[in-house]
Protein backbone atom coordinates (compact mmCIF):
# COMPACT_ATOMS: atom_id res chain seq x y z
CA UNK A 1 0.00 0.00 0.00
CA UNK A 2 1.20 3.81 -0.77
CA UNK A 3 1.61 6.30 1.70
CA UNK A 4 -0.73 8.83 0.13
CA UNK A 5 1.04 12.17 1.69
CA UNK A 6 4.66 10.70 0.55
CA UNK A 7 3.31 9.53 -3.32
CA UNK A 8 1.78 13.08 -3.38
CA UNK A 9 4.89 15.22 -2.69
CA UNK A 10 7.12 12.51 -5.43
CA UNK A 11 4.64 13.72 -7.74
CA UNK A 12 4.61 17.00 -6.66
CA UNK A 13 8.37 17.16 -7.10
CA UNK A 14 8.46 15.28 -10.23
CA UNK A 15 6.03 17.91 -11.66
CA UNK A 16 8.08 20.38 -11.20
CA UNK A 17 10.94 19.33 -12.61
CA UNK A 18 8.97 18.62 -15.30
CA UNK A 19 8.04 22.34 -15.94
CA UNK A 20 10.92 23.35 -15.04
CA UNK A 21 12.71 21.21 -18.16
CA UNK A 22 10.01 22.05 -20.40
CA UNK A 23 10.18 25.82 -19.91
CA UNK A 24 14.39 25.88 -19.72
CA UNK A 25 13.81 24.46 -22.94
CA UNK A 26 11.14 26.64 -24.13
CA UNK A 27 13.45 29.76 -22.72
CA UNK A 28 16.24 28.23 -25.41
CA UNK A 29 13.89 28.00 -27.70
CA UNK A 30 12.66 31.72 -27.19
CA UNK A 31 15.90 33.34 -26.99
CA UNK A 32 16.31 32.59 -30.89
CA UNK A 33 13.84 36.04 -31.31
CA UNK A 34 15.96 38.07 -28.37
CA UNK A 35 17.58 37.30 -25.28
CA UNK A 36 14.79 39.51 -23.63
CA UNK A 37 12.21 37.20 -25.05
CA UNK A 38 14.43 34.23 -23.77
CA UNK A 39 14.22 35.82 -20.08
CA UNK A 40 10.62 36.66 -20.30
CA UNK A 41 9.48 32.89 -21.34
CA UNK A 42 12.42 31.37 -18.52
CA UNK A 43 10.08 34.29 -15.96
CA UNK A 44 6.71 32.92 -17.08
CA UNK A 45 7.58 29.29 -16.88
CA UNK A 46 9.48 29.93 -13.30
CA UNK A 47 6.25 31.84 -12.04
CA UNK A 48 4.14 28.70 -12.79
CA UNK A 49 6.94 26.19 -11.41
CA UNK A 50 6.88 28.46 -8.03
CA UNK A 51 3.40 28.62 -8.33
CA UNK A 52 2.89 25.08 -8.00
CA UNK A 53 5.78 24.22 -6.05
CA UNK A 54 4.71 26.80 -3.21
CA UNK A 55 0.67 25.20 -3.25
CA UNK A 56 2.75 21.34 -2.77
CA UNK A 57 4.53 22.97 0.04
CA UNK A 58 1.66 24.02 1.83
CA UNK A 59 -0.70 20.95 1.20
CA UNK A 60 1.23 18.94 2.32
CA UNK A 61 2.83 20.79 5.15
CA UNK A 62 0.86 18.86 8.24
CA UNK A 63 1.32 15.41 6.37
CA UNK A 64 -1.47 13.40 7.59
CA UNK A 65 -4.50 15.58 8.91
CA UNK A 66 -8.38 15.04 9.48
CA UNK A 67 -10.39 15.90 6.65
CA UNK A 68 -11.31 19.66 7.98
CA UNK A 69 -7.46 20.21 7.68
CA UNK A 70 -6.69 18.91 4.75
CA UNK A 71 -9.51 20.85 3.33
CA UNK A 72 -8.14 24.47 5.08
CA UNK A 73 -4.38 23.19 3.53
CA UNK A 74 -5.72 23.08 0.01
CA UNK A 75 -8.11 26.41 0.37
CA UNK A 76 -4.65 27.66 1.72
CA UNK A 77 -2.61 26.62 -0.46
CA UNK A 78 -4.48 27.86 -3.72
CA UNK A 79 -4.87 31.35 -2.43
CA UNK A 80 -0.89 31.83 -1.61
CA UNK A 81 -0.90 30.31 -5.36
CA UNK A 82 -3.28 32.81 -6.54
CA UNK A 83 -1.42 35.43 -4.78
CA UNK A 84 2.50 34.80 -5.89
CA UNK A 85 0.76 34.43 -9.63
CA UNK A 86 -0.29 38.26 -9.54
CA UNK A 87 2.22 39.97 -7.46
CA UNK A 88 4.56 37.71 -10.07
CA UNK A 89 3.02 38.62 -12.94
CA UNK A 90 2.19 42.20 -12.01
CA UNK A 91 6.37 42.74 -11.36
CA UNK A 92 7.59 40.87 -14.43
CA UNK A 93 4.88 42.73 -16.78
CA UNK A 94 4.86 46.42 -14.81
CA UNK A 95 8.50 46.95 -13.51
CA UNK A 96 10.82 44.71 -15.21
CA UNK A 97 8.54 45.21 -18.38
CA UNK A 98 9.32 41.66 -19.81
CA UNK A 99 7.89 40.93 -23.07
CA UNK A 100 4.55 39.95 -23.11
CA UNK A 101 4.46 37.48 -25.65
CA UNK A 102 7.48 35.74 -24.31
CA UNK A 103 5.75 35.64 -20.31
CA UNK A 104 2.63 34.23 -21.52
CA UNK A 105 4.68 31.69 -23.99
CA UNK A 106 6.29 30.30 -20.51
CA UNK A 107 3.11 30.31 -18.85
CA UNK A 108 1.91 28.34 -21.43
CA UNK A 109 4.63 25.90 -21.42
CA UNK A 110 5.17 25.45 -17.51
CA UNK A 111 1.20 24.63 -17.64
CA UNK A 112 0.43 22.66 -20.28
CA UNK A 113 3.78 20.28 -18.79
CA UNK A 114 1.78 20.43 -15.58
CA UNK A 115 -1.20 18.99 -17.35
CA UNK A 116 0.78 16.86 -19.01
CA UNK A 117 2.47 15.48 -16.34
CA UNK A 118 -0.48 14.91 -14.06
CA UNK A 119 -1.51 12.33 -16.47
CA UNK A 120 1.85 10.92 -17.15
CA UNK A 121 3.10 10.55 -13.25
CA UNK A 122 1.86 8.10 -11.27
Amino acid sequence: MRNSIAHGRQVAIRTSLLQFGATVIAALIAAIFGWRTGVATFAGGAIIVVGNGLFALRLFAEGVAPVRNALRAAYAAEVIKWAWLCLALALAIAVLKLPFAGLIAGVLVAQFAFWIALIAIR
